[in-house]
């Protein structure tokens, strides 16, 4: 039973999501490594892509964000990790903002993980 248990935890439909909070109407364009090419989000909305974890827990999605105008602020993050997660309900809330990129997980209240054109904050 120990088995089915897991197999369920990691069948379970993970969602990660990307909202715009830049100001002066600037647009943001996300690109990951989830085959669905770069997306351009306006400000106000979010990107969301949903997924399944592999059988292993070793589901891991990285990209890029990028700020206009002319989108010279820039920044590489994780999108999720399978590691991360302790819970069965996986969202990863990402949000850009003027000064840095925070994350929410599971509704919590969002944390800063990332400057703009900056070092990898995040700490598990």
């Amino acid at each position: 039973m120990h088995r089915l248990k897991q197999w369920v935890l990691y069948a379970r439909r993970k969602q990660s999501h990307v909202k715009n909070q830049l100001e002066h109407n600037k647009l943001l364009k996300v690109r990951c490594n989830n085959n669905e090419g770069e997306k351009i989000v306006k400000i106000g909305e979010e990107y969301e892509f949903t997924f399944g974890d592999k059988f292993f827990g070793t589901t891991h999605y990285s990209g890029k964000m990028d700020q206009s105008p002319n989108f010279k602020h820039h920044q590489e993050f994780v999108a999720y990790d399978a590691s991360w997660i302790k819970a069965l309900e996986a969202t990863c809330k990402w949000i850009a903002r003027e000064d840095d990129i925070y994350l929410s997980q599971d509704g919590n209240p969002p944390l800063r993980r990332y400057v703009w054109d900056g070092p990898h904050l995040f700490k598990n």
